[in-house]
């Protein structure tokens, strides 16, 4: 019969508890030597009476009395062993120590036989060496706190008198519980959730997250709950809470203006108009024809770019009152725009295709002049299909939530204080308001990812604070290029994205089957699904593992009995889809699947009082003058003929903590003054720097 000898891997767990097994059985028997020892020590200090003759002893305990060393029993021995009165005792010493020390290290080296037996022997991984996780290896992989076993008080004395190193505080997102410690993620990497509906992600992920995250987070609030739940946790924490509800009538609530971020006159300009154009042509994700995208993009950054340098209504609305105006035709309209001068005094040296000077924008001439190219019928088409993205801004609700700017991008990173930035749309609007936010991240993604700043040798985030992006039901928006292109990237920039499906049939509708989202995030986290894609998925996650059973053959010669080995999933499909309500499997990358319990938060007590706070009344807002500074810049590079450069700090640097409501209980808000957006004053040139001042102290909150 050939012998067994098992396919392994050296360092394997089965090697680690081995070890383990080792250190644990010399530990014990050398500590049992001492106490052996120690008692044949004292027991034979009493037979003599504590004799002067025996030597000083170590110590002295008032309850205990006189304490010699552990092995003075020996030292006595080796002076007067020859003594023939002394014999009985030195023989009842041998039996109080040698002969318990010679049992215990039997003992010792049974046991590790025994897990040397076991380690190499019975657990073959042949077949594969699948095995659900222990504490050892969420401790190695980060997602459980270690161990203190100094009461906190005492290790506090410890740190200020420098004996320990201080324990710093962690911010992470939860995943689940084990044991008796919260498993939370506090790495850079990005986290993927499967969790079907009323599944418990809120309670269990979201909300213990955005109680206790500290950084800025942009979270799409699908349901309302949780503004409602951690918004006033979070405003207690020192941070700004915006709530920005575009379909929502009610006051109160935060605004923005997507083309208030682009950097009119200078180099970024056409960037800027670009990244808002790409998502408005394809509004869910699905592609256009190249031929229709690039006519429809040229035309729509053309209305763009007229509508914010003409400044009377730059919004998304205001460009199709542009192309709905009743008063005009479309032939009218483009005409109109070849003609409109965009820089009444040539400051900023435009020249047209043969070189001549020009005070039309060239993209607005061309875009114009590819319309006009055009077919009638063709031209139709396109103008009709600009009319049709933009049909979602006639809704006047809609275009006064879009109108102005209560916050910029740049003040979820760069601000004094962390913002939170909730995106709320309700089950109702969610269909028709997908382009907004496929817009609004968008935008908040391409902007926070322009510039990456190297210190030491390395490459770090040029920003105040870190993000998260806690996006439910992510695939309903959509195939987002950012996300499937550089989700992989954007940790570097600071950036943590915790996104939530209910399926990986909604991932692989959206992104297709080869996309890259699940290979992207490093740690996911599965609740009991639904379908059976998802539970062949889990399976296949958690792995193979070698297991024995009975096999037995019954022939006329007799009978025989083996075990053979083979190989079975660690968890099946089935298996997958009937996990208990209470369990959560998590998968971090190169370490074993982690079967852990749910997380929820009305359970625990810190849970619950922070997400008793009550919200916020009203939003809060960041009113700065934008317009103003941007007229004061346009105005500087007018009187030296050079475009601006990207400004690269935020204007929130500059607001005092006096204009800051950290109550959470906000003043009915003034109406904010509409300002000649993007209309340069180019007649008083020499007053720029007086209009940069007064807009930064016109700068406050409400």
């Amino acid at each position: 019969m050939a012998e067994q000898r098992p396919y392994r891997l050296s360092g394997t767990a089965s090697d680690a508890s081995l070890r383990q097994t080792k250190i644990v059985a010399m530990l014990t028997l050398g500590v049992a030597v001492v106490v052996v020892n120690w008692v044949t020590t004292q027991h034979a200090a009493r037979l003599f009476g504590y004799s002067r003759t025996l030597g000083a002893p170590w110590c002295y305990f008032p309850l205990i009395g006189l304490l010699y060393h552990p092995w003075d029993w020996m030292v006595w021995w080796w002076r007067w062993h020859s003594e023939p009165t002394l014999a009985p005792l030195w023989e009842l010493c041998t039996h109080e120590a040698v002969y318990p020390m010679i049992a215990l290290s039997v003992m010792a080296m049974g046991a590790i036989a025994v897990a040397r037996d076991k380690g190499f022997r019975n657990p073959s991984d042949l077949h594969g060496s699948a095995r659900w996780a222990n504490t050892r290896d969420l401790r190695a992989a980060g997602l459980v706190d270690k161990r203190h076993f100094l009461p906190r008080r005492l290790r506090r004395i410890a740190e200020r008198a420098k004996l320990l190193k201080p324990v710093t505080q962690r911010a992470g997102v939860y995943l689940g519980v084990w044991r008796r410690s919260h498993i939370r993620e506090c790495g850079r990497t990005h986290i993927l959730v499967f969790a079907p509906t009323q599944s418990g992600k809120g309670r269990g992920i979201v909300i213990p997250t955005l109680l206790t995250w500290p950084h800025s987070v942009i979270v799409h609030d699908l349901k309302g709950e949780n503004w409602a739940l951690t918004a006033g946790a979070r405003k207690r924490l020192g941070q700004l809470c915006l709530k920005f509800e575009p379909a929502s009538p009610e006051s109160g609530l935060a605004r923005f203006n997507p083309l208030a971020e682009v950097r009119l006159r200078t180099p970024y300009e056409v960037r800027d108009v670009q990244n808002i154009v790409q998502p408005l042509l394809d509004p869910d994700g699905r592609g256009l024809p190249d031929h229709w995208s690039r006519a429809g993009s040229e035309a729509f950054e053309a209305f763009i770019l007229h509508r914010l340098y003409e400044g009377g209504e730059p919004t998304l609305g205001g460009v199709g009152n542009l192309l709905f105006d009743p008063e005009r035709k479309a032939d009218q309209t483009v005409e109109h725009l070849m003609r409109a001068e965009h820089d009444p005094t040539g400051a900023l040296g435009w020249k047209d295709a043969h070189g001549n000077p020009t005070r039309t924008h060239p993209l607005v001439a061309g875009g114009m002049r590819s319309l006009l190219d055009m077919a009638e019928k063709e031209r139709a088409s396109v103008i009709s299909e600009v009319k049709g993205f933009l049909r979602l801004y006639r809704d006047p609700v809609i275009a006064a939530n879009t109108a102005v700017s209560d916050f910029c991008i740049d003040d979820l990173v760069n601000h004094r204080r962390p913002l939170s930035l909730y995106i709320a749309v309700t089950v109702a609007d969610q269909d028709r308001m997908r382009p907004l936010m496929r817009l609004v991240l968008a935008q908040i993604l391409n902007r926070l990812t322009e510039r990456l700043e190297y210190r030491d040798g390395r490459a770090v985030a040029g920003s105040r604070h870190r993000l998260l992006l806690m996006i439910d039901e992510f695939p309903t928006l959509g195939r987002l290029e950012m996300f499937a292109e550089s989700l992989s990237l954007i940790a570097g920039y600071g950036i943590k994205a915790c996104l939530i499906t209910q399926d990986i049939t909604q991932i692989h509708r959206a992104y297709g089957r080869d996309e890259t989202i699940t290979s992207n995030c490093d740690t996911r986290v599965a609740f009991r699904p639904n379908g059976i894609e998802t539970g062949r998925l889990l399976s296949q996650m958690t792995g193979e593992t070698t297991v024995r059973h009975v096999h037995r053959t019954i022939s006329n010669s007799g009978a025989s009995v083996s075990e053979p080995e083979v190989a079975r999933p660690l968890l099946t499909p089935d298996e997958a889809m009937r996990l208990n309500d209470s369990e959560a499997l998590i998968f971090a990358s190169g370490r074993p699947a982690i079967r852990a319990a749910k997380l929820r938060y009305y359970t625990e007590p810190f849970f619950k009082q922070r997400a008793a706070i009550q919200a916020p009344l009203k939003s809060d807002r960041i009113a700065n003058s934008t317009a103003a500074e941007k007229t004061a810049n346009a105005v500087t590079a007018s009187s030296v003929s050079s475009p601006i450069t990207q400004k690269t700090k935020s204007l929130a640097e500059d607001r005092s903590a006096a204009e800051i409501n950290s109550l959470g209980k906000a003043a009915e808000p003034q109406p904010v003054p509409q300002l000649a957006f993007l209309k340069f004053a180019v007649d008083h040139a020499g007053d720029a720097a007086a209009i940069t001042n007064r807009g930064r102290k016109k700068e406050r909150l409400l």
